[in-house]
Formats: structure tokens, sequence, C-alpha cells
């Protein structure tokens, strides 16, 4: 049987994020398809707070599916902004543990930021990967799987907000 992973990201509704031994700011079910994954999350946020006028809705109930081959093959941008000065240094503990092709380079889009492609080769990866870009929560990610299982992730590197 084929599993696949979905992510449900909560919204800051409210200016802050629920946490609690189910969810935090992003939840990965895995399940056998999207109806499966939804059937399994709705519950979990039965006691969260809703949302607010400002802001909308706290969770969007609508999964994305995390497409593992398509990062393998095609990866991820990995970027940070130069006007860290520890730029390089920000960027190896954050995105250094990745597979990649070839090494960050400076890049000037709307802003230069020093960066590359890199490739996830599981979900724990790509997981790992959002924690450390879009960290705001601890955890940061939880991991339900199949087999009733949890693993939370945690921010790895170099706090962004210094």
């Amino acid at each position: 049987m084929e599993t696949k992973f979905y992510e449900f990201s909560q919204n800051n509704s409210g200016g802050s994020f629920d946490v609690d031994e189910n969810v935090c700011h992003r939840v990965i079910i895995e399940a056998k398809n999207e109806n499966e994954a939804i059937e399994k999350f709705t519950p979990m946020t039965d006691n969260q707070s809703g949302s607010c006028p400002c802001c909308g809705e706290r969770w969007y109930i609508s999964p994305s599916e995390i497409d593992l081959n398509y990062y393998a093959k095609n990866g991820y941008k990995a970027s940070i902004y130069t006007h860290y000065k520890d730029y390089e240094a920000r960027w190896l503990a954050m995105y250094g543990k990745f597979k990649r092709n070839e090494e960050p380079k400076l890049k000037k889009d709307m802003f230069e930021v020093f960066e590359t492609q890199v490739f996830f080769e599981s979900v724990e990866d790509y997981c790992q990967f959002m924690a450390n870009t879009y960290g705001w929560t601890t955890p940061d990610i939880r991991i339900h799987y199949l087999n009733g299982s949890k693993l939370d992730i945690f921010k790895q590197g170099i706090d962004q907000q210094q």
C-alpha cells in the first residue's frame, strides 16, 4: 500500500499559533489519500482557537501533498539574504546538511541572496528544511505517521530573529 504525506499549515490567526500534543505550526499527516488525511486531521483541531476577523481562519483544511519525487529531482531553493553579515555561516547552519548539486552562490534577484537548490530524500528532510526556514513554534512541525507514531521537528541552525 502506497501512502503519501499531506501538509496542513496553521495561520497566525489573532497573533499566535496553537500548539498541543497534536498540532503546531505545520502538521504532516501520512495517509492513503487526501480525504483520509483530512479525516485524521480534522478532529485534531476541535479544541483549537478559531479564526480572527482580520487574520482569517486558523487552519487551511485543504492540505498540500508533499511530492518527494519532485523535490528529489528538482530540489527547493534555499537562500539567505545578504543583509546578515554572517550570511554564509547562517546558510551552512540552516541548510548545509541537505544534499545539493552545487555550492551556494551570491545571486541578485529583487535583493541579493546566497542560495542554491537543495534536495530532499525523505519527508523528514523536507520537514527539517521547512522548520529551519519557517519555524515559529516549538515544535515547528509534527509528523503523524500512518502507524500512529509521531515525530516532532524543531528548527536547527542560527536563530534568524537576531
